[in-house]
């Protein structure tokens, strides 16, 4: 938003996210599944994000091969997930990649963190249900279909600009921030798997959200969600002490859910709570 003047692309995106998000988490409120509703609203969330600024055919190719790299990567991380040796030579292989990944643009390192995100799920939830597979299903769908109908509408989504990064130079630099990478995701997978196991997942994924290859915008981003996530937290609590209602819940989340893309780009301790 500039002045009085509302930004229509920031609009989209606001309206972008509030369908992935908030239609799985309605269904999956009235149909009593709240598990289908978190995995249907996360994945929806990152494919929201795994999105283009180019015409239709580059919007749904992002989406395709975002979907694709999270279905192999689960599968694998599903598969793998209790031979020890299997498991941590390919988590570690993964997070060198994403590491590197970094170097070949916003696309290139989208697909790969997401990729990564997958696996972790993949290896740490309980157990797997049929629904929850046809929540994921599902979203892929929504993501597909709402972006269609955005572009049919309004045609291409220009891209959200993001603050510049001071990236390494050479490929010594790369090297060494893919393997700062993989060590800060194995560590904390580590950490996660060893001290609070139900929490694994959000360990993991903090990580390999907050790392980038600058260090100040690291740091800043580190403290933004750490602050974010304890706002979060908080603000969940308050809601759910006050009124033991989905309903309230839902409404709360869709509140929230069309400010996501913005508070990233401008707001990312925002964005995280």
């Amino acid at each position: 938003m500039s002045g009085d003047i509302i930004d229509s692309a920031q609009v989209r995106r606001g309206a972008l996210f509030l369908v992935n998000i908030g239609v799985p988490v309605i269904v999956g409120a009235v149909r009593h599944q709240p598990d289908g509703a978190l995995i249907g609203a996360v994945v929806g969330m990152l494919l929201a994000f795994a999105d283009n600024d180019r015409e239709l055919f580059s919007r749904l190719r992002l989406l395709a091969l975002n979907a694709v790299m999270m279905a192999g990567c689960g599968i694998v991380g599903y598969l793998c997930r209790d031979l020890a040796p299997t498991f941590w030579s390919v988590f570690v292989a993964i997070t060198l990649s994403v590491g590197m990944a970094a170097r070949g643009g916003r696309e290139m390192l989208l697909t790969a963190r997401h990729g990564a995100i997958a696996f972790t799920i993949a290896a740490d939830i309980p157990a797997f249900e049929v629904h929850q597979i046809w929540y994921v299903i599902g979203v892929v769908a929504l993501n597909a279909a709402s972006r269609v109908l955005d572009h049919l509408i309004a045609g291409p989504l220009p891209l959200q600009s993001g603050a510049a990064l001071q990236k390494p130079l050479r490929h010594s630099g790369w090297l060494r921030f893919a393997l700062a990478f993989s060590s800060a995701a194995v560590a904390s997978m580590w950490i996660g798997r060893t001290l609070d196991q139900v929490h694994t997942i959000w360990i993991v994924t903090t990580t390999i959200l907050v790392m980038l290859p600058d260090a100040r915008a690291s740091y800043r981003r580190i403290f933004e969600r750490a602050s974010g996530t304890f706002a979060g937290v908080v603000a969940a609590w308050v809601i759910t002490m006050l009124f033991h209602s989905a309903a309230v819940i839902c409404i709360a989340i869709l509140a929230v859910a069309p400010l996501i893309p913005h508070h990233h780009a401008n707001r990312y301790w925002l964005h995280t709570g």
